[in-house]
């Protein structure tokens, strides 16, 4: 059975197609929480601020099918060095 591959961010997760396509739904109705610092500037203080906004999807996360052979061969290759 095919494998699917979901990049997010810096990183690649391969899992069954299923889940994928399920972790794809639920991502599609999340919302993004951003943590943002600012520099102290002259006499003000620095200081935090925080954000919630809508994901985009189309930039943030795609998914590649892998065929169930190619699976098996990158699954033997290992962890790279």
């Amino acid at each position: 059975m095919a494998k699917v591959v979901v990049a997010m961010g810096y990183k690649s997760y391969v899992m069954d197609t299923k889940d994928g396509i399920a972790l794809m739904d639920v991502l599609a109705k999340a919302e993004v929480y951003e943590e943002s610092y600012h520099s102290a500037v002259g006499d003000q203080p620095s200081y935090h601020t925080y954000h919630i906004y809508p994901l985009d999807t189309s930039s943030s996360v795609n998914m590649r099918l892998v065929s169930d052979e190619a699976y098996k061969l990158y699954k033997l290759a290992g962890k790279p060095q």
